[in-house]
């Protein structure tokens, strides 16, 4: 279990050295993490609160966190209070915890949901504590090639994922319109009807080296610039099932749509993916160093990964992790593959190699952008 007097020397210390000097510290703060899940247990049993500051829209929001916290007192036997604050978006919130850790605050979170671009970002900074996740978990997932769910250095642990594709109001696409190829959004009938998303979901992804290519995704960001309607973020499908537009190129995951589906919520949405290429956008689970409830935030990224955690998770947030047997994405995927679209599941290491990640997102936004301030 973690030590208190060891996190608050951590946090004193950290006020005087620059964020990219944190690493060694963020190391060095976590050399007495847990070894096993025992261990977790037990130092989870004496820290009373947990925080988590995300979107309302991750992981059904307050209400989901406080269901997965019960849920894992019910599981381990810890008695944790959970406490949420609606929180900015994972980009944002990893600069958040940034700052924070940086001043020597006390952290506003103590487990942070994230993208692979926060973990891996989060990681080379050193906001985030190494840990022994795999040690954590009550079943060890399967292999996926070229995939490692722990990220570089033991910081953080992939936990969910969803599908990189097309969003659309299945009342008003239908039949041979229902977009199979990149190609099919260039219909005549849909110019002006759809959108994409001002921060380039899909394509900057789609456009990467080991992928499709950054050339070949920049000429057709260019070329949709001129078919779509307008921008709108992933999470405001009510812009689809109103009418307002046809269909999202690219949405961030199709956990929107697995969400409606399973509710039985009859909202005419549905969703695409495309046989070039199929990204799993995966969804990351961390610790930060100035968390104040460090056993029990790893222990409820552990809790993700249990069978019943994998399943609620699945149910109410629409995601779930490639790397079980029981994985509804894995379906998806190897059926994917099978078809011979190239799968990638997005990770810290991924994007890592790729090179040029940020730089070449910013491209592809700032085509985007120059389309709404046209309009």
């Amino acid at each position: 279990m973690f030590k208190k007097r060891s996190k608050f020397t951590a946090l004193k210390a950290v006020a005087f050295i620059p964020v990219t000097a944190m690493l060694a510290m963020g190391t060095a703060s976590a050399a007495d993490a847990p070894k096993t899940l025992a261990e977790l247990i037990a130092g989870a049993k004496k820290e009373t609160t947990l925080r988590a500051m995300w979107s309302s829209s991750s992981l059904a929001g307050g209400k989901g966190f406080k269901h997965v916290v019960a849920a894992m007192n019910k599981k381990y036997g810890t008695n944790i209070k959970p406490k949420f604050t609606p929180g900015p978006s994972m980009t944002r919130m990893i600069a958040k915890v940034t700052r924070e850790v940086k001043a020597g605050q006390p952290g506003s979170t103590d487990v942070i949901w994230g993208n692979a671009g926060g973990a891996l970002k989060g990681g080379k900074v050193g906001i985030l504590r190494k840990m022994n996740w795999l040690a954590y978990l009550d079943r060890q997932p399967l292999k996926w090639k070229g995939f490692d769910p722990v990220s570089p250095g033991g910081f953080s642990l992939a936990s969910g994922g969803s599908l990189v594709g097309i969003m659309y109001n299945s009342d008003m696409v239908k039949g041979d319109d229902i977009p199979k190829s990149f190609e099919d959004v260039f219909k005549p009938k849909f110019k002006g009807k759809i959108a994409s998303t001002p921060y380039a979901a899909g394509m900057r992804e789609f456009g990467m080296p080991d992928v499709l290519g950054n050339d070949r995704m920049m000429a057709f960001t260019k070329r949709l610039t001129n078919q779509i309607g307008g921008l709108m973020r992933c999470g405001s499908v009510d812009r689809l099932t109103s009418g307002e537009f046809l269909m999202l190129v690219f949405s961030c995951g199709d956990q929107y749509v697995n969400r409606a589906h399973n509710s039985g919520s009859g909202e005419p949405i549905a969703y695409a993916l495309m046989k070039e290429a199929v990204i799993s956008h995966t969804r990351y689970g961390s610790v930060p160093v100035n968390s104040s409830s460090p056993n029990a935030a790893a222990l409820f990224v552990a809790y993700l990964h249990s069978v019943e955690g994998q399943k609620w998770m699945w149910q109410k947030a629409g995601l779930d992790l490639p790397v079980y047997p029981e994985s509804q994405m894995r379906k998806r995927l190897l059926a994917a593959q099978d078809a011979g679209a190239k799968v990638v599941m997005n990770s810290p290491q991924w994007l890592g190699k790729q090179g040029g990640y940020r730089k070449y997102r910013k491209s592809l936004e700032k085509i985007l952008k120059a389309k709404r301030k046209k309009k």
